[in-house]
């Protein structure tokens, strides 16, 4: 456990649609009041997060903290890249998949004690064609939704606005042409939607990949194959809880790597971060980030 009287030197890194929230002011000067030393930097563009938690890890300060969602948390992850500089995280997103899984609290207060009071840990992360995600990608039906889903939804309605969009999609499910091929797996198929994971959940906590640990330095991989939209529905309600393993069409795996080759261009995410492409090539990447946690990982509840 480290002590909050050792003076560190913390940047906060903070989404600018939370920035004037009061309670992050008042964090702001609880923090600097114990002594530590508090570089505030606010993100209006993507790619800022990424730029100031380089900067941050050059200097050689103590800890970057992201404050936002996972989106805000994987530009600070590709940051802190090649750096031992440890991530602390405030959630303040729509889903804060990672945070949840992990025990990080939804209390701004709580969550920066956990900075202040725990050592950071070291943890797995994964990459898709180069760049680093922390939880999960998905591609497929789930990507698109995550993809179409207005700002301002999720704004107002939080991870229900995913479902919502998510239920538009489902009355013109098209599926891809997909050929997915890592150590000891290989499956050509049709298919509506996959997961490759680092961690466990997401969408809002929808458990898409159970069994996987962020200390286990293995990539966690679902696939859905194809299959009418009747039986899609109920593996869905099955998917949000994790109960899918097994179910026909499902296909599960932990594999070191995993390449992904579509014919045509199928919509995918990182950590909920939209992208599009034919070939997703994906790897883990064991013990690559220190985190500040409540406790080890494996020790946490998903739900």
């Amino acid at each position: 456990m480290t002590s909050s009287r050792d003076r560190r030197r913390l940047l906060f890194v903070i989404h600018g649609a939370r920035a004037d929230q009061p309670a992050l002011r008042h964090l702001v000067t609880w923090v600097r009041e114990k002594g530590h030393v508090v570089d505030p930097r606010i993100t209006w563009e993507k790619g800022d997060a990424e730029r100031f938690a380089r900067e941050g890890a050059e200097s050689g300060l103590d800890a970057v903290i992201a404050f936002g969602g996972d989106g805000t948390v994987n530009e600070v992850v590709n940051g802190l890249s090649g750096s031992k500089v440890p991530l602390g995280i405030i959630p303040l997103g729509t889903a804060n998949d990672f945070a949840r899984q992990t025990g990080i609290p939804d209390d701004v207060g709580q969550a920066m004690d956990v900075i202040l009071h725990h050592d950071p840990m070291q943890i797995d992360t994964a990459e898709l064609n180069g760049r680093r995600f922390l939880n999960v990608s998905t591609g497929g039906v789930g990507a698109e939704a995550t993809a179409e889903t207005p700002l301002g939804a999720k704004e107002a309605l939080g991870p229900l606005a995913y479902a919502i969009t998510g239920m538009r999609k489902f009355a013109d499910l098209r599926p891809y042409s997909g050929h997915f091929i890592g150590p000891r797996f290989e499956l050509r198929t049709k298919f509506l939607l996959f997961a490759v994971s680092n961690g466990r959940m997401t969408g809002g906590g929808t458990l898409v990949t159970p069994n996987a640990l962020v200390t286990d330095g293995l990539l966690d991989v679902c696939i859905v194959e194809a299959q009418p939209r009747a039986d899609f529905a109920k593996l869905l309600l099955k998917v949000r809880k994790g109960e899918h393993i097994g179910e026909e069409g499902v296909h599960y795996t932990q594999v070191e790597s995993m390449t992904i080759t579509t014919r045509r261009t199928v919509s995918v995410n990182l950590d909920g971060e939209p992208l599009t492409g034919k070939v997703m090539a994906y790897r883990a990447r064991p013990r690559d980030l220190w985190v500040h946690l409540p406790h080890l990982p494996e020790q946490t509840e998903a739900t």
